[in-house]
Formats: C-alpha cells, structure tokens, sequence
C-alpha cells in the first residue's frame, strides 16, 4: 500500500540546518542603539547640506500675491503674440548666493500626474516620425485645432500633439539686471539627444545675411542652393526666414505639411523658434511631468555669484493663466549642494528614526538592567526525534 507520508529525508522532514538568531536583550539593545548613532550623524549632514542652500521665492500669480505685483496677473491666456503685458519681479540677495544659481519656475495645484493628462501624447510624433491624423488618439482629446485663415475655417494636425505638448508653460523670463541668464543645457542630454526629433523632413539651415529685416531674414541674404546636399536654401526661395531675436542669428526653415498642420512654434511663438521645434529645452523640460501639484522646472542657470545686496531683476511677460486651476506661479533663485537642492524633510527623517532609536535603546537597557527578564535555555529548542 502507498504511503502519503513525505520520505524521511531532511528536505522532506524540514531538518536542514539553519540559522536562526534568538532576539536576546543584549542584541535588541545594540541594533537600537547602533541604527541610532548611525543616523543621527547622517541627518545632521543633511540638515546641515540643506542649511547651505541659498533660495528665494516669489509668487507673481494667483490668489496670495502680493499687491505690487497685481501687474503680473492674468485671467485669460495669452498665446504669446500679445507683448504688451509685462511685469517685473525683483530680488534682494541677502545672503551670498556662489555660482551657478538657478532660476527655477514653480507651479501650484496643477496636476501633471493625471492619468487622462500623462497619456495624452504621441512618442512616435515627438521622436519625429511620420503619423497620420488617423493614428493620433493617444492625444485625445487634443489632436487638432480648427483655425480661421482669411475668413476660411479649416482644421489643423497639431504637431506634438496631446495635452501635456499643448499646456506648456509659456511665460516669458528675462534677466534685466546686470546679471546673464542661460536657457540652454537645463534638460537632459539623453532627452535632446534621443528622445526628441523634428519632423522626418524639416529643414533648417544658418544664415549670413548682409542686412537684416525687422523679424527676420531679408530674401536677398544667400543660404546656399537648395538640393545642394548640404541641406542648406536660398532665403525667401520657397522657405521661411527667421531672425532668433536671443542671438541674432538668421535662419532658413521648412517644416512639412504646413498648410495642415500647426506646429509647437506657431503655438507657443515666444518660447519656442522655429529653428528648434520640438528641440527647444524648455519644451523638452516641460514634458518630463511632475509627480505633484506642486512643482518647479527649471528655466535657466546664472553662471556668476550673487553678492549680498544684489539685486536680480525679471521682466515678465505673463501668458500662462493659472485662474483655470486656481494655481499660483513663482521664480525661485537656488543655489544647490552635493546632496542637491533644499530639502530639510529627509534629514530630520534621519534624525527623528535616529533619536527614536537610541531611545528605545536606552529604555530597553533600562528595563534590562532593573528588572531583567530569564531567558529559556537554548538548549532545549529542539525538536523531539522519534
């Protein structure tokens, strides 16, 4: 007759040798105490890393700003062609802010995290593949626009498509003060570099030019010859000239399918140029979304020291309407350490488990050394053999 009775080996019969520590007070008490003396060094570190950090803070928008800057606020959105709504916000260096400073955007109950939000957008459009309209419901509910050119009503493919590419924050920041801010190198170089393309045909070439229009390239200005291989046009010969009002510099550009598609620098004209596309940083930053309401992107890094009494100035020119969401918008100024930027929270975390811990263990020595407590004999934890 067959037994159900596992064979008598030590896998089966649950012998194989193992090691299984005994929670003595002496070891309870030294776990404690030894985690304890541990953290509390590592949370004043950074406490104190975090204490180093310059930064300052200004709301400009929303509800609890402050009076001065009522010029700042907006209650409608502004595509950007509208310049003649500017503000400025200034800041005081109290305390010696050294290099580099970065200037950072902040935004308040906005919530990039939605699901609804994260995945309403094209990859293949943004690494610059070709996608019919057809293809494009990942951006619902915002894949198109209808637009009136000439009293003619007529839909437009927009390209990124979706609502994270089409809410991008599309306030103008500029340094008036002595001081020079940077807008390049505030992304990724692996975001730049590979996950971010132009459309497969766009076009875009330097210019000389020996005279320079109002907005852009005058026609006469030679770019070279089209179809000469080496991508470069003749400016005005079938292509688009742009001046970069930051550098100075002309270009020629030519993006597909413009008669049906509205492009990111149609959409947002103060922020992106023509010449970037979908290469342009901020639009790049933008598009890494944040996990919480409340965020900030950095705009731009000022590659000098600030000097105590300085003072740093912004001209403003505000475009994003926070009123739909019952936001706030802020510049803040940081300067950072090795561990990063501000963040007190993680080393009081350190500190409080620490304390916590070397109190219990000084409780438990307490206890031990009062009234201690008789421990089983070891020896006898041993199954009974048959």
């Amino acid at each position: 007759m067959n037994s159900r009775r596992p064979a008598d080996t030590p896998f089966k019969q649950q012998r194989l040798n193992a090691w299984q520590p005994i929670l003595t007070p002496t070891w309870v008490i030294g776990t404690f105490l030894i985690i304890g003396l541990i953290f509390i060094p590592i949370g004043l570190s950074l406490l104190s890393q975090s204490d180093a950090v310059v930064e300052y803070t200004k709301q400009y928008d929303g509800d609890g700003t402050d009076s001065a800057l009522a010029s700042c606020q907006i209650t409608t959105t502004n595509s950007g062609y509208d310049t003649d709504t500017t503000c400025t916000v200034t800041f005081t260096v109290s305390k010696k802010m050294p290099k580099p400073v970065y200037v950072y955007y902040e935004l308040s109950n906005f919530y990039q995290n939605h699901r609804k939000y994260v995945k309403s957008l094209s990859f293949k459009q943004l690494r610059g593949e070709r996608v019919p309209s057809s293809d494009l419901s990942d951006c619902a509910p915002l894949d198109s626009i209808t637009k009136t050119v000439s009293g003619t009503s007529s839909k437009y493919t927009l390209n990124p498509c979706g609502l994270v590419a089409n809410s991008l924050f599309n306030d103008v920041l500029n340094v008036t003060s002595s001081q020079t801010m940077d807008e390049y190198g505030i992304a990724w170089d692996s975001d730049v570099n590979e996950k971010f393309d132009n459309p497969i045909d766009f076009k875009s070439s330097t210019c000389t030019c020996s005279s320079v229009a109002s907005g852009g390239c005058q026609n006469t200005a030679f770019c070279g010859t089209p179809g000469s291989g080496n991508g470069d046009y003749d400016c005005g010969e079938n292509h688009e000239e742009h001046k970069d009002p930051t550098t100075g510099i002309c270009y020629a550009y030519e993006y597909p399918d413009e008669s049906t598609t509205q492009y990111l620098y149609e959409s947002y004209p103060m922020v992106v140029q023509p010449q970037e596309g979908v290469k342009n940083e901020h639009f790049i930053v933008w598009m890494r979304t944040a996990g919480l309401p409340k965020f900030r992107k950095l705009y731009g890094i000022i590659d000098e020291d600030l000097e105590v009494g300085d003072e740093v100035t912004f001209d403003v020119q505000p475009n994003f309407n926070v009123v739909g969401f019952s936001g706030t918008k802020s510049i803040v100024l940081s300067t950072v350490s090795w561990f990063g930027g501000k963040n007190p929270f993680l080393g009081q975390s350190y500190i409080v488990v620490g304390a916590i811990c070397v109190g219990a263990a000084a409780v438990f020595g307490v206890k031990h050394m009062v009234r201690p407590r008789k421990l089983g004999d070891t020896r006898y934890l041993v199954w009974k053999e048959a």
